[in-house]
């Protein structure tokens, strides 16, 4: 039993993280929810990335109940089912296990002054439902779609209650067209449910990020569209980055 688990974010951590898909968060998600704050957030810079850094921290307790439940119950039913996290621990261990994310999830909502707002539950009880669904379906195909909007709650988890209401409609469908619905294609293919061999190339990568400037060109006339410009041209930049570096590493003398 490894006690480390007990604490909120480690079983993401050990679990997730360790494999090698740190670089991917680091970029595509919480860069990119730093920089959405600190331009167009409803305090000030410090402030703001002080509540995204706590609406996360809420976020990632929940979240990892439902990895928790994941690996002990709905990987065991599933075909191939990755085998993670702990084996043979204790109910006692498992309560606590849930009890003090539990607790921290109920203190960031005291600490951040959310425990009266619809908004904030609702969220929230939204994100857990899918989850439960996540975890109860054994169709692969139907799990596809849960998979999708867990995606799309986890990127907003931490932006959603500090960028500007007038933004969100716009950050929302930007995270929902570009991360998403590009972690949706690694999903699928883990599940052998995609035939999309080059789909790793980073030439794909960078063409699927790219293409929402589109939208971006569509929309730039428009204040409400702020968020959107921010999230996609932020995706492009990282993605032509990333392959530009990916080109000098595959062809450099070894």
């Amino acid at each position: 039993m490894n006690f480390f688990y007990l604490m909120p974010f480690s079983y993401f951590f050990y679990t997730r993280l360790r494999g090698g898909s740190i670089a991917f968060h680091l970029i595509f998600e919480w860069l990119a929810a730093a920089i959405l704050v600190l331009a167009i957030g409803i305090s000030s810079p410090l402030k703001s990335l002080i509540m995204a850094g706590l609406s996360y921290l809420a976020f990632i307790s929940l979240y990892e109940i439902g990895y928790l439940i994941n690996d002990l119950y709905a990987a065991n039913k599933e075909i191939g089912g990755r085998k993670r996290g702990p084996r043979n621990v204790s109910r006692q261990w498992i309560w606590s296990w849930f009890g003090s994310r539990l607790l921290v999830f109920l203190g960031i909502t005291v600490l951040l002054g959310f425990y009266d707002s619809l908004g904030w539950w609702l969220f929230f009880l939204a994100l857990c439902i899918v989850f439960a669904l996540h975890n109860v379906l054994e169709d692969k195909e139907l799990k596809a779609a849960t998979f999708l909007w867990l995606a799309w709650f986890r990127f907003m988890a931490p932006v959603i209650f500090v960028v500007e209401d007038s933004q969100l409609f716009g950050v929302g469908m930007a995270a929902a067209m570009s991360y998403a619905g590009f972690r949706l294609f690694g999903y699928l293919d883990s599940k052998r449910l995609l035939s999309m061999p080059g789909r790793q190339r980073g030439q794909f990568r960078l063409f699927f990020f790219l293409m929402p400037l589109a939208g971006a060109v569509a929309l730039w006339p428009y204040s409400s569209a702020q968020g959107f410009l921010i999230l996609t041209i932020y995706f492009a930049v990282a993605a032509t980055v990333g392959t530009m570096v990916d080109s000098v590493l595959t062809h450099a003398p070894k």
